[in-house]
């Protein structure tokens, strides 16, 4: 890592764990007037981030695109964009980031201890078909992070409703029915950008390795993910899945995005998508 890139990191972990640390207390201990100042930090945790990825482009001389570190960077970057971004559109969705920063957090502290070494960019990398893949790759990560996370509010909510006496912090958040609305248009979106992702990976691998798939592990991880919202996207369609169901479907599928993104690099040692040397 380079020196300021290691800085910038460490700010960025610290401030992500006050903050993720921040939303739980609000839920738990009822007091959601904190979640407007914890919302800016969010915003200077992104910052933080920002000028980590910045420095090490410097270092480096390309964006991190490869390897469980560079990819924690980049999903961790978008996610947090994501969740700030909704917020700012509404209030009431400030919220999600009670689920989507400590995923971060934590995903990137995973990224940290795979490999965070300096590292030129492939050879097999320098191509338009890279840029295409990742960016929709990144899209598709944020918008099912953000469907996991409504999810989350949907079921704390849900459950707060039974209760004699609701918790006021969630009196901030929109109506059960339009979280419900909102898990799946983010799992639509993301199931759209997933659904190109896969299209310009497969014209990459053409050229780089003769064949559209090659049911390489991290492709197939790739596939089963994209068929995972597929049917969650059918049920609610066909079969009119709403509420709870759709709720802990959200949640769930998500492990096979991150399963994609770190699991098989961490159990698989030989993948066509090991770009660099851990």
């Amino acid at each position: 890592m380079a020196y300021w890139e290691t800085i910038f990191f460490w700010i960025t972990m610290v401030i992500l764990a006050l903050t993720s640390g921040g939303f739980i207390y609000s839920f738990v201990f009822r007091n959601p007037r904190v979640i407007q100042k914890l919302t800016y930090l969010a915003a200077v945790a992104f910052v933080a981030l920002t000028v980590t990825i910045g420095a090490r482009f410097a270092a480096t001389g390309h964006l991190p695109w490869s390897g469980d570190y560079e990819s924690a960077l980049m999903g961790g970057w978008i996610v947090i964009v994501a969740t700030l971004y909704v917020g700012w559109r509404n209030k009431a969705l400030q919220g999600l980031a009670v689920a989507t920063l400590p995923l971060v957090l934590i995903m990137m502290g995973f990224g940290y201890m795979r490999n965070p070494m300096l590292t030129p960019m492939a050879a097999s990398l320098k191509t338009v078909w890279l840029y295409i893949h990742v960016y929709f790759a990144q899209l598709a990560f944020g918008a099912y992070s953000l469907a996991m996370a409504a999810a989350v509010l949907f079921l704390l909510k849900s459950r707060d409703l039974l209760r004699p006496v609701q918790n006021p912090s969630y009196e901030r958040f929109p109506s059960i029915e339009r979280l419900d609305e909102l898990i799946f248009r983010y799992i639509v979106f993301g199931f759209i950008t997933d659904t190109i992702m896969i299209s310009a990976g497969a014209i990459w691998a053409k050229d780089l390795w003769g064949s559209y798939w090659n049911w390489d592990p991290v492709e197939t991880w790739s596939l089963i993910s994209w068929l995972t919202y597929g049917i969650c996207i059918h049920l609610r369609v066909t079969f009119g899945w709403r509420g709870t169901r759709l709720a802990w479907l959200a949640v769930a599928a998500l492990s096979s995005v991150i399963i994609t993104f770190f699991g098989v690099t961490f159990v698989v040692n030989s993948s066509l998508h090991m770009f660099n040397v851990r």
